[in-house]
């Protein structure tokens, strides 16, 4: 279950935790821009410092623009698994 941690006007980021692991998700309620990148990196700095554990990412393959995301906040790829509703995903790991 995602639970909101951080709810703004232009971002609402969540974590879940699943089998032991926590997940972040996040989701961009504005069009994107250069101030929303600068709010949201100091969110995520400021939630990873307080948090200090691995954080995974869940990613469908195929979506490159969460890939830029992801690596933009340096996420870095784990691995591949196909998931209970035979799509393929992949996990990535910020540490």
């Amino acid at each position: 279950m995602k639970v909101p941690v951080l709810d703004t006007d232009d971002f609402i980021l969540y974590m879940e935790e699943l089998e032991g692991n926590s997940f972040i998700h996040c989701d961009v309620l504005v069009k994107w821009n250069k101030t929303v990148k600068k709010k949201l990196q100091l969110a995520f700095s400021l939630l990873t410092k307080e948090y200090g554990k691995e954080l995974y990412a869940l990613h469908t393959p195929k979506d490159k623009k969460h890939e830029k995301f992801l690596k933009m906040f340096n996420f870095s790829y784990l691995q591949s698994f196909t998931g209970k509703d035979g799509k393929d995903y992949d996990i990535y790991i910020w540490r």
